[in-house]
């Protein structure tokens, strides 16, 4: 017989008296045993005494000490406003899976999206970020300017340009190099995943991504050869703020002269800046948009542009007035590499495109 049938007793439905196996008539009131109830025996020596259960309240209120904003939230540590490290939350509290809320004085806003994850970004994180890697590139763009203007002879007075050689075009390369390095530094010194930054080293979707990225560098030159055409139709027209073709010609001459160790040092350099540049504005700057769009064709189209604005603003700043004609090209080339990042996801889509293209143009400042 099983336990439960062994647990079952029966009572009399009249006065409900136990029945034990085989009686027929009930011992307390006599009446034949037609019908019984069947139910539970209660087992008294089982109730013991249970802890109170501590009930969690919907929702945990902090005042920061450094800007008054009120956080209702059972997972910030610091304020999302003025970082100002918060009173800590009971232990009772920390367990509890209610929906957190955060008044900034201005509005009522889910605490997701301030909680920081491993995997992806929350807007002021990755803003952050990105603010922070590009004043690191303009402190050592000012400082790479300062040293490239120091190599003008001070007897010349009547110069005023800096040479171009390999040496200077590798020492013009290092803001670049320089961008990536604070997001890569927030991401191991804070143990985040490199999935973060859109990176997936899985060996198939490598594989995927270099053909992508050949296919993607072809296609930049392609912009390339399209932007110098239509330079050349404005040129024509006299509407060259600057003389691009002088400069391209002394660019050009000054890799051709270079030696093969200077051939091979640019081609590492523009390599690591590649790399760096797409860190930030792919990496950081475009996935930390995702989470401010929508996720549908519209929203992404609206990354794409606004990324690509981005970027062909900050090279404009900082490679003035030549960067006026190479606007369109940055633009375009921005815009394309957005697309190439779209399709599955994986920034190395877009480093190797980047890589991709920056050889092919050495290979055609050499060769023809």
């Amino acid at each position: 017989m099983s336990r439960e049938s062994d647990r079952i007793v029966k009572h009399c439905v009249y006065c409900g008296a136990r029945i034990f196996p085989g009686q027929v008539y009930c011992p307390e009131c006599g009446k034949l045993i037609v019908q019984a109830k069947k139910s539970k025996e209660i087992i008294k020596h089982r109730k013991i005494a249970e802890k109170p259960v501590y009930k969690q309240p919907d929702q945990y209120s902090r005042t920061c000490s450094g800007c008054g904003s009120i956080i209702n939230s059972i997972v910030l540590e610091q304020c999302p406003i003025c970082n100002a490290i918060l009173e800590k939350i009971p232990e009772q509290i920390k367990s509890s899976k209610a929906v957190g809320f955060i008044f900034t004085n201005k509005k009522l806003e889910l605490e997701k999206k301030y909680i920081i994850k491993k995997d992806s970004w929350n807007l002021k994180e990755g803003f952050n970020v990105f603010t922070n890697s590009l004043m690191l590139y303009i402190a050592i763009e000012l400082f790479i300017v300062m040293l490239l203007w120091m190599q003008i002879d001070p007897n010349d007075e009547g110069s005023f340009t800096i040479e171009m050689n390999a040496f200077t075009i590798i020492i013009s390369q290092i803001p670049g190099i320089i961008f990536g390095l604070y997001a890569v530094g927030y991401i191991l010194s804070n143990n985040h995943e490199f999935k973060k930054l859109g990176l997936d080293s899985d060996s198939k979707k490598l594989m995927i991504a270099l053909i992508i990225g050949i296919i993607g560098g072809l296609g930049l030159l392609l912009i390339n050869l399209f932007t110098n055409f239509l330079s050349l139709i404005l040129y024509d027209l006299g509407l060259a703020f600057f003389d691009i073709q002088a400069y391209l010609i002394e660019q050009n001459n000054a890799i051709k002269e270079s030696e093969l160790i200077w051939i091979i040092a640019l081609v590492v350099v523009v390599s690591i800046q590649a790399f760096s540049t797409e860190i930030v504005f792919r990496g950081v700057l475009h996935n930390t948009l995702k989470e401010k769009f929508d996720n549908d064709p519209q929203g992404r189209i609206k990354i794409i542009f606004i990324v690509a604005l981005a970027y062909s603003a900050i090279y404009l700043l900082f490679s003035f007035p030549t960067g006026i004609m190479f606007f369109l090209l940055n633009l375009f080339v921005s815009l394309f590499l957005g697309i190439l990042y779209e399709i599955n996801g994986n920034l190395y889509n877009t480093i190797i495109a980047n890589i991709s293209y920056n050889i092919f143009v050495l290979i055609i400042m050499l060769y023809f």
